[in-house]
């Protein structure tokens, strides 16, 4: 197989991943930013920014700011700003945000935890250490445009 090949492949299954992704958002009734704002916020052992979640996320920061906006107005959210920032807000779950997550959030860390146990720990590290390389490899060649 050529190189080409093998970027077609690999590509249609980075596609078909966010598919299921989004069918997940569907699923719940959230937008797909508005899942991955809740699933971060969820994950984290810290509190999240705004700033940090576009950094985390690779979302526009009008995206991340509208997701928000849109959790905030249905209750789900609310900010409160850092201290010891200008500006930069934290995002925190009300009680309806967090009984949201438990439903919707929780289910689809477990899910992936099930679906990425088919894998060794080896096979993990490999498949962890090789995207690592190759997105590296990918922003250079594309910085280079």
């Amino acid at each position: 197989m050529e190189v080409i090949d093998y970027i077609e492949q690999i590509e249609q299954q980075n596609k078909e991943q966010d598919s299921i992704y989004h069918n997940v958002a569907v699923k719940y009734g959230l937008s797909d930013t508005a899942m991955w704002v809740l699933y971060n916020v969820y994950a984290s052992k810290e509190a999240v920014s705004q700033q940090g979640l576009c950094h985390q996320c690779f979302f526009a920061k009008q995206t991340v700011n509208s997701a928000i906006a849109n959790l905030t107005k249905s209750g789900y959210v609310t900010l409160e700003v850092i201290s010891g920032t200008r500006n930069q807000k934290k995002i925190l779950f009300t009680k309806a945000g967090a009984a949201l997550a438990e439903k919707t959030i929780k289910p689809l860390i477990e899910a992936e935890s099930r679906a990425y146990s088919i894998l060794t720990q080896e096979e993990l590290k490999t498949y962890l250490e090789m995207t690592i390389r190759l997105t590296a490899a990918l922003r250079e060649e594309t910085e280079k445009l």
